[in-house]
């Protein structure tokens, strides 16, 4: 009887054991499945974030080449701008010494001032309508 009564014991803690066993198999599956979930998504992430960063680069480089034709765009602008004022400083000289002859031969001193007016900044064009034409006729320019 000592005999089936110490089979019966070892019968009993192997099934508690086996018990165990597969319970204790299941909760630690769990957290593996959990874990390679956790580990699939963070592969996931780390594609997405590797895409984005790509995207970022591309979007970057893109930018540096905007701001390089932005930069060649303003360089003509300005050089196309120095042109125009030179231009427009070689006219007012050049009226300028006109308007100074004509007040000489015409004895006009309204021309001398009007010779002092465009170098100051005045308009070239309106002084010379107004050389030309006289006080009566002239009218100022429509902006």
């Amino acid at each position: 009887m000592r005999h089936t009564l110490h089979n019966m014991s070892a019968r009993i803690i192997a099934l508690v054991a086996l018990g165990f066993m597969v319970s204790g198999c299941a909760a630690l599956a769990a957290p593996g499945v959990e874990g390679a979930a956790s580990l699939a998504g963070t592969a996931g992430t780390t594609a997405t974030g590797y895409i984005s960063t790509q995207s970022s680069r591309e979007l970057n480089a893109a930018n540096v080449e905007f701001i390089r034709a932005q930069a060649q765009l303003q360089k003509m602008q300005a050089d196309e701008l120095l042109v125009k004022r030179e231009q427009i400083e070689s006219e007012r000289a050049a009226t300028v010494g006109i308007l100074r002859d004509m007040a000489v031969a015409r004895e006009d001193p309204t021309l001398a001032d009007l010779a002092l007016w465009v170098q100051a900044g005045g308009d070239s064009d309106y002084a010379m309508h107004y050389a030309l034409q006289g006080p009566g006729k002239t009218t100022p320019k429509q902006l």
